[in-house]
């Protein structure tokens, strides 16, 4: 074997030599997240014969005895390879994954609890006695396939049942009928969980195409569809368990960078404009290795990003603008984004039984964003992005004992800061707040910051105990959470274009900031910002029983409590308290106001989480041969902390807009109002109000949960492992905020006749509910009695159901291996009677959930099929490829007066609006991409090497159209079409160098 090849494993913490004569079978157990194990059975050991585990990166040792069957267990052993020895017998090596349990068997074959040896050589051992619907995403497939942002959670489209959508830009994982935020995602055994806002994890919400963690520090991770164990909580539909990597007993470490000019990107295939700027660098490095060699070991990784890439620009304006101003959004601007990430991690080996890791990350992020379109630079934010992770873990075993202890502090910054501070400037296309917006321009009218603060204690003990493995675990998270919305805080002027008619002449430079306004805007009460502390707790004990070599029995039981929910602390107004209780159009819809008014003492946090789960394998011939499996339980998640933000903040905000002010402010002595955003505070103020828009949460919000349940069979066909798996999965209490105005007779619209009124029924969009009377019909009082706006109440009985069908086929790809691939294939029905996209808090197109029935999930494919293939080339050559097919995701179907829609449209509404998976692409492939890498791995003096590759993505460039309700859904008959590309999904090429030590 090469030094090449030895310095190469060190770095991603396996082997080469040990899985090249692995002579093991592993299987999957339900195992703390970050931990593996080893075990077997040693033919004619006595009782107390010590069996010997030594990683072979960082040279550990760690020890397991004997009991009087011949059995032996080595619990706690993070994934790496192991060189195994019992006394008399010939040492043995095998590879550990994250979450696995391999059986290394000594002498003559034995019938064991948990099988039969059998000998693989030349690949790692794979699983097939899961209970759990999982995938590993090894070193290897991390480090050869493509990839053009460097987001270790792109591999996660690996397995089946997941997809990755990006809303924002920002990449975010979703499975099964349900939105991101309901997957968890641990890195070291512990959530990197967003609480206050979507996105699933923290700082994927919005902002741009940035990277939650640094890639080159991940080592490994498994993804787990379904039926996960019950140390596991905070997840109603995936969990990826992730591994950093550690420092060895010899110094190692590489350096790289990527690099992707204007000249490698295909230009969008609907920009009809110049090839515009654009460049980027990835680049970064890592280096471990010892401090005290087998005591004390440091690992350190380093990554960052610098892009330049162009903001959309307006060329669709017809109309004649002041030439300063057009010059402003016809110029190309570059959405400059920069991230910088860091890891560090210090492990010590305090004794045989005890390993002791200090872990540090930093996250810091910052972009343009917000602008182009008809906003200019000026008007938009800058995206900011930060978060700090401090954590201690401390493992220890003492024969068949082993616990683990974890600590961790966390803080987490986003926001959207303006670029430019004053009010804010629109110019009109006529003198009136509703006519076009023709350009955006001073500073934006929105901004948000949300603070996430915690301190995390976790602790899991196992214990074996004859054919059972026993385990029990506590976790506390003391969260301070606080968010922020800045919301037409800094004033708005509308201003006529000076250039429309009558206008003879148009002026080529126009000062919008000292020109006479028509109209102003401002917040004269800006709701304060929301600080909230909340403890979560989960409890949990499960048992792994190996009756014999066909049975693997895990039954658990796990208990989560949340002790701030829905902001227990908040009041309601005492003038919405009023108008609610006295609304007849609630009463007559049969809703109970006092289930939406909050004293401050009644919301009572929810102590029912309890959450059985089963989980069963039978190994058929007890060879790890063909086996068949299944699982079901319980999944609780939890509401996210922005939805009180918005109860609070909404009835707090009272923003007004003035009459006509132009011949007043066109004056000789215009007041202070026309100008200064304090001064038209004071006098909007001054004019008298009423309230604006209503938002209420009920003050028993239930908890999400989903009941899930799998039935598969796993069988090996030589190198290669399929699984066939059906899964189910009801999901309950999908929360959101729905329009809730209702006339006094229950009818959420009124269609007008000519005799006088008919109910206009539920399936609309409706931003603003006249209040009536209307010409000889009944229905009145369509306002909230002191509100001008609009009522939304939280509804928390939405529903999903998913049936699937996942096939996954591998045969594994190592550093010793010629070839391998995978083959990812989901067909599934995602279903819910929720009407709008996921990430959604507001349902602004009915009044309750299953108003239009049972849909597909928006956004959601009916199949995908995801193929990944590595080769080894001759010539140090490595060639590999991604091939992703799906049916494209649904859409919704949107009907309007302009687009075909027939009949009579009630008052003040929009639209009728099905915004849930009502169609699919009308083709054969909604969506198909290849991607490629080609690798030359070069020799370098002192066993260094050089890798320089090229990597090509959707290289035949294939044109994936977005679909969404408003485009593709958008009329009768709705056109299955629209202009649109998927982003950043053009073709690109990148080309990289990687040095290795």
């Amino acid at each position: 074997m090469s030094t090449t090849s030895n310095k190469r494993q060190l770095a991603s913490g396996i082997s080469t030599a040990a899985i090249a004569v692995s002579l093991c079978v592993a299987q999957p157990a339900y195992a703390q997240a970050e931990y593996g194990s080893i075990e077997g059975h040693v033919a004619g050991a006595k009782a107390g014969t010590q069996v010997t585990a030594v990683d072979n990166v960082t040279g550990q040792r760690s020890v397991g005895t004997v009991d009087p069957n011949g059995h032996y267990q080595i619990l706690g052993l993070r994934p790496s390879t192991y060189t195994v020895t019992a006394a008399g017998a010939a040492p043995q090596t095998t590879a550990l994954q994250v979450g696995q349990a391999v059986t290394v068997d000594f002498g003559a074959a034995a019938v064991v609890p948990g099988g039969r040896n059998i000998v693989v050589t030349g690949r790692r051992a794979q699983p097939t006695q899961a209970q759990t619907v999982a995938t590993n995403i090894t070193p290897a497939q991390i480090e050869n396939l493509p990839q053009n942002s460097r987001n270790f959670l792109s591999f996660a489209q690996l397995a089946p049942g997941i997809q990755l959508i990006s809303p924002s830009g920002a990449q975010q994982l979703q499975a099964g009928a349900l939105a991101p935020q309901n997957a968890n995602i641990l890195l070291d055994g512990m959530s990197f969980k967003n609480p206050i806002n979507h996105g699933g994890m923290f700082g994927q919400n919005f902002g741009d195409f940035g990277n939650p963690f640094p890639q080159i520090a991940i080592q490994e991770y498994q993804l787990q569809t379904q039926n996960f164990g019950a140390e596991n909580g905070q997840s109603a539909s995936a969990l990826l368990s992730a591994i950093t990597k550690t420092g060895g007993n010899k110094f190692h470490g590489s350096a790289f960078i990527e690099w992707q000019p204007q000249g490698l990107v295909a230009k969008p295939f609907f920009n009809t404009g110049p090839k515009q700027d654009y460049d980027r660098k990835q680049f970064g490095g890592e280096l471990g290795g010892p401090i005290i060699p087998g005591v004390l070991h440091f690992y350190a990784a380093f990554e960052g990003t610098n892009q330049k890439r162009p903001a959309a620009t307006f060329n669709n304006l017809t109309v004649t603008i002041p030439q300063n101003i057009r010059d402003q959004i016809n110029n190309s601007v570059p959405l400059n984004f920069k991230q910088r990430l860091y890891f560090g991690k210090l492990t010590w080996f305090a004794s045989p039984d005890d390993t002791v890791n200090l872990i540090g990350y930093k996250r810091k992020q910052s972009n343009f964003g917000d602008f182009g379109g008809n906003a200019v630079l000026a008007h938009g934010h800058f995206i900011q992005t930060n978060q700090d992770r401090y954590q201690v873990q401390w493992r220890h075993t003492q024969g068949d004992f082993l616990n683990s202890l974890n600590i961790a502090y966390d803080k987490g910054t986003q926001g959207t800061p303006n670029i430019t501070t004053g009010p804010e400037y629109i110019l009109k296309a006529a003198a009136n707040t509703g006519s076009q917006d023709l350009v955006l321009l001073g500073g934006n009218s929105f901004q948000q910051n949300d603070v996430e603060k915690s301190w995390t204690v976790r602790d899991d003990a196992t214990l074996r105990h004859g054919a059972h493995t026993l385990k029990a675990g506590a976790q506390v998270t003391f969260y301070t959470l606080s968010r922020i919305e800045a919301a037409n805080t800094n004033g708005t002027y509308f201003v006529v274009n000076p250039c429309a008619p009558p206008a003879v002449t148009c002026p080529a430079n126009f000062d919008i900031t000292t020109a006479v306004p028509f109209a102003g805007r401002i917040n004269v009460n800006p709701a304060p910002g929301l600080t909230a502390k909340d403890t979560q707790i989960g409890l949990y004990v499960s048992d792994e029983w190996k009756p014999d070599e066909h049975w693997t029995i895990n039954a658990g039981l796990r208990w989560d409590f949340e002790s701030n929910p829905n902001n227990k602390d908040y009041v309601t107004p005492a003038a919405i308290a009023a108008a609610l209780r006295a609304y007849p159009g609630w009463q007559a819809r049969g809703i109970n106001p006092e289930d939406f008014i909050s004293n401050g003492s009644n919301r009572k946090p929810f102590y029912g989480e309890f959450q059985p789960r089963l989980g069963v394998a039978y190994d058929v011939h007890g060879d790890r041969d063909l086996v068949v499996f299944g699982g079901a339980g319980r999944y609780y998640d939890r509401n996210l902390f922005i939805q009180g933000v918005i109860e609070q903040q909404q009835n707090a905000n009272t923003i007004l807009t003035t009459g006509n002010i132009q011949a007043t402010c066109a004056g000789a002595s215009p007041p202070a109002y026309c100008r200064d955003p304090a001064a038209l505070r004071t006098f909007l103020a001054s004019q008298g109000f009423s309230g604006g828009a209503v938002w209420v949460l009920p003050n028993r919000v239930k908890m999400p949960y989903s009941d899930q349940f799998d039935l598969g069979v796993r069988k090996r066909f030589g190198d290669i492992t399929a699984t066939l798996t059906y899964s189910h999965v009801e999901s309950r209490h999908i929360s959101m905020f729905a329009r809730s105005n209702f006339y006094n007779n229950g009818w959420y619209t009124v269609a007008l006749t000519p005799t006088g009124c008919t109910n206009g029924g539920d399936q609309w969009i409706i931003d603003f509910t006249p209040n009536g009377p209307f010409p000889n019909c009944s229905a009145t009082n369509g306002q909230l009695t002191g509100f001008s706006g609009k009522l939304n109440r939280g509804v928390n009985n939405g529903k999903a159901r998913l049936d699937a069908v996942f096939l996954q086929v591998e045969k594994p790809f190592t550093d010793t291996s010629t070839w391998g691939f995978t083959q990812a294939f989901t067909l599934q029905w995602a279903k819910s009677d929720v009407p709008t996209e996921l990430n959604s808090d507001e349902m602004f197109n009915a009044p309750a959930f299953g108003t239009y029935g049972w849909n597909y999930v928006n956004g959601v494919e009916k199949w995908r099929s995801v193929t990944s293939a590595n080769w080894r080339a001759p010539f140090g050559i490595t060639l590999s490829g991604v091939l992703t097919l799906s049916s494209g995701p649904s859409f919704g179907h949107i009907v309007a007066p302009w687009n075909g829609l027939t009949g009579t449209v009630p008052q003040g509404a929009c639209c009728y609006a099905s915004m849930g998976g009502v169609y699919f692409p009308h083709t054969t492939f909604g969506y198909k991409r290849l991607d490629m890498r080609v690798a030359k791995t070069f020799k370098m003096p002192w066993g260094h090497e050089a890798t320089v590759d090229f990597q090509a993505f959707n290289v035949f460039n294939w044109l994936n159209r977005t679909y969404s309700s408003w485009g593709a859904g958008a009329g009768e008959p709705p056109p299955f079409i629209e202009n649109g590309q998927v982003a950043n999904d053009q073709r690109q090429f990148q080309v990289g160098l990687k040095y290795k030590f």
